[in-house]
């Protein structure tokens, strides 16, 4: 087995090795990893969708799924051929945001879908922000000592009077 790997790398010429190598090491980058799986994500959305291949239950019946893809198809391509005037199949993304749509209206997990994807998600007022503002950060050192001798004789006065009565 080793041998077979060997050979392939003799059979690979330099550049294919380092661009091999340049490749491998842009994907251990977190960032670039998940921005480059995003791309490629939106090209496969962006490709035609295939044309829906029925499935049959054990009766030899369209299952809902089916049904419900096939129709999606026909409507979607109806409306790009009438309201888009063109002649194209639908896309990925447009058959899934459709099967979403139509299905919304008897699946609510769809319908969030829908709302989520649309952006109409309410926002939940239950979270607070947590943060501390911390006005004293912000401040020179001089300026805190300022701010403590301040309170000291602001203290002395106070208990000079509290003593005088």
């Amino acid at each position: 087995m080793c041998n077979i790997v060997v050979e392939e790398v003799n059979k690979m010429s330099n550049k294919n090795i380092r661009e091999r190598k340049e490749l491998e090491n842009l994907f251990t980058d977190p960032k670039y990893c998940k921005q480059a799986w995003k791309s490629v994500g939106q090209a496969i959305l962006l490709q035609p969708a295939k044309e829906p291949v029925p499935f049959l239950d054990k009766d030899g019946n369209e299952t809902f799924n089916s049904t419900l893809e096939r129709y999606s198809y026909e409507q979607l391509a109806n409306d790009i051929k009438e309201l888009a005037k063109e002649d194209r199949a639908p896309t990925e993304i447009e058959m899934i945001m459709k099967c979403q749509m139509v299905k919304a209206r008897t699946d609510t997990s769809a319908a969030v879908f829908i709302r989520d994807t649309l952006g109409a998600k309410p926002v939940d007022e239950t979270k607070m922000d947590a943060s501390v503002h911390n006005p004293f950060e912000s401040m020179t050192d001089e300026e805190l000592e300022l701010i403590a001798k301040h309170r000291e004789e602001q203290a002395a006065k106070e208990s000079s009077k509290v003593e005088g009565e």
